[in-house]
């Protein structure tokens, strides 16, 4: 398989299982496997048990896959580490965080946070698990852009101190939305309330659990820093002007704005599953999206010449 659509496959892989791990946590499926791992139900193959426990199985084999093209993605890299030096140094870390992705999962088996478990702890683990899951995302969008050839590496960063600290605290602000999602979403699914105005009364309630409590603070960062990043790439493109990512920057604002729309929709219909699912699949495109912009603007030169402008058109590099 040639890396770009090695690339493309183990990206497309994550994103499925992501949005698996979202139904296994909005069906109760958690505990569907019991406190077996990497067993299920103490069998490699339930063929005798209930639906909660095939989507946790089916979960687990996909995530499985996905471990094990990342494996290949980086024993592919380093196969063309000459002729794609970019395409190593991105397959190493998406493979670290495929391997956090793993032993997150295997620790919320095998410490019983599933299923009806309502601790902090367990609101906290899957918050974690969001977070490292978009930040593999956007390793894997990065591996993705590399594999192609026609790319400066190492980059040259030097200088250009307000677009870093622009982006740093983008980054920042987008790891905060997404753990305050992953803390949202359970704070619902643990404590689902039977109407919006119930649910926004125990927002604010002293007596409520934790993690209903926190989950109003989900829409409120994410409205602030969807306006700080319309704000910084408004400025970033000013301050550096890059033509190649210009068409990711623009995709990425205008999937935000869909996001908001989704994200409202689904707080007023009390999320059912399919919002949950879109809304969640609008995050994952949005970091990739983001990923990619945040790279191209530090990288590229002022005008851009230094990346091709269409990179996935560009012939591969194969291995001699």
């Amino acid at each position: 398989m040639k890396a770009p659509t090695l690339a493309w496959t183990t990206l497309s892989i994550n994103t499925v299982v992501i949005l698996q791990g979202a139904i296994v946590r909005a069906t109760g499926s958690g505990a569907g496997c019991g406190r077996d791992w990497p067993r299920c139900q103490g069998e490699i193959l339930p063929l005798d048990h209930g639906l909660a426990t095939w989507i946790e199985f089916s979960h687990r084999a996909l995530s499985g896959v996905a471990l094990l093209m990342g494996i290949w993605l980086l024993v592919k890299a380093i196969r063309l580490r000459h002729d794609l030096p970019g395409f190593l140094p991105f397959a190493i870390i998406s493979a670290v965080f495929l391997l956090f992705e793993a032993l997150i999962g295997a620790g919320t088996v095998l410490t019983g946070l599933t299923g009806d478990n309502v601790s902090v702890a367990r609101g906290l683990l899957v918050a974690f698990h969001l977070l490292n899951s978009m930040l593999l995302i956007g390793a894997l969008a990065l591996t993705t852009l590399h594999a192609y050839p026609g790319r400066d590496w190492p980059p040259d960063w030097t200088g250009q101190t307000g677009l870093k600290i622009l982006i740093g605290v983008s980054l920042l602000g987008m790891m905060i939305v997404m753990f305050s999602g992953g803390i949202a979403a359970m704070g619902n699914t643990m404590f689902p309330p039977e109407s919006l105005q119930e649910g926004l009364t125990d927002d604010f309630s002293a007596q409520a659990h934790p993690l209903i409590r926190l989950r109003i603070l989900h829409p409120f960062l994410a409205i602030a820093v969807g306006v700080f990043l319309w704000m910084s790439h408004a400025l970033t493109g000013w301050l550096k002007p890059t033509p190649q990512a210009r068409r990711f920057r623009n995709l990425l604002l205008a999937v935000y704005a869909v996001q908001l729309l989704v994200g409202t929709v689904n707080l007023a219909m009390l999320g059912p599953i399919p919002l949950q699912l879109l809304h969640l699949a609008m995050a994952v495109a949005a970091f990739g999206l983001w990923s990619v912009v945040g790279w191209l603007t530090l990288s590229a030169s002022p005008t851009g010449s230094a990346i091709p402008s269409v990179p996935w058109q560009t012939k591969e590099v194969q291995p001699s």
